[in-house]
């Protein structure tokens, strides 16, 4: 008689203890979902430590919670958040450009670009007389948003057939065809394709054939080939605004241009006839880098 009354006082104290660690993880599970389009694993583990305790985007956002970043410290990517993509980009008629993950670096030594501890790197490498390979990296299916402000700081590449650009993407592409972006576009927050302090700000939609569409601006951007910058891009469901070094460079409130699917982040130094400049007067060290000091995302 006496067991079974220990038991059973051992079950009642059990069950309480499940009962409360339920109900601790549906606290949980409704805090971090209470974030548009976050998931738990975004809230919990996409924030870089190394990140300073409340920071804010540079020129202000309606959105107030960090959600996800990456300072580049260490000496790898974080593959939990980024993919390096190994692929051919495009042929030209004097060279032809490739992705190479070897080209992607996180604070290679020695350093002598070094800001805040953390920098990526994206080089530039000779294949063969008439090949070339930058790198890119990408969120997709790692990380990917409904609505957010993206801030990167980086520096460009020099202008020797070399362009930075800093963008977003959904995971079905942008294949739709409706007369919108809002069912996906490619959204480039900045390419660096000119020899002026100027870049260019655009959004592909309805695919890239025949039914293709743009919108695009040139943003005048003082200082752009000296150093680092922010670029920030505020996406809301009714608006854009995008920000270089915290001043309001763009401001989007058609209904057809503001996507309403989700979309993951992606940086990339690349290399194209049509750029200014030419790559053969590229030197094949750092001073061909991109850099990124930090990229960081708010809901």
């Amino acid at each position: 008689m006496q067991r079974r009354k220990v038991r059973s006082v051992q079950h009642a104290a059990l069950s309480t203890l499940r009962i409360r660690t339920l109900a601790a993880a549906a606290g949980l599970l409704a805090a971090t979902l209470a974030v548009p389009g976050a998931t738990p694993a975004q809230a919990v583990g996409f924030v870089d430590p190394n990140t300073p305790v409340g920071v804010r985007p540079n020129g202000g956002s309606s959105h107030a919670t960090l959600v996800f970043s990456d300072e580049f410290y260490g000496t790898s990517l974080d593959s939990s958040k980024w993919s390096s993509v190994d692929s051919k980009r495009r042929d030209g008629e004097y060279f032809d450009s490739w992705w190479k993950p070897s080209n992607v670096k996180v604070n290679p030594n020695p350093n002598p670009n070094s800001v805040n501890g953390g920098n990526l790197w994206i080089s530039l490498s000779e294949l063969s007389d008439t090949e070339y390979a930058t790198g890119e990296i990408e969120g997709r299916g790692k990380f990917e948003f409904t609505y957010g402000t993206v801030e990167w700081r980086a520096q460009m590449p020099p202008d020797n057939d070399l362009f930075g650009a800093l963008w977003m993407m959904p995971p079905g592409g942008v294949n739709g065809v409706d007369g919108t972006a809002r069912d996906g576009g490619e959204y480039d927050v900045i390419e660096s394709t000119s020899a002026s302090d100027s870049y260019g700000n655009t959004i592909h939609y309805d695919g890239y054939g025949a039914d293709h569409k743009v919108s695009s601006v040139s943003v005048n951007a003082p200082g752009l080939h000296s150093g680092y910058h922010t670029y920030t891009v505020e996406w809301r469901s009714d608006r854009i605004i995008y920000r270089y070094d915290s001043a309001i460079v763009r401001d989007i409130t058609d209904p057809k241009l503001i996507s309403q699917v989700p979309m993951f982040p992606v940086i990339s130094s690349e290399s194209a006839e049509w750029a200014v400049g030419s790559i053969y007067d590229a030197p094949l060290d750092y001073r061909s880098n991109m850099y990124v000091d930090y990229i960081r995302v708010w809901q």
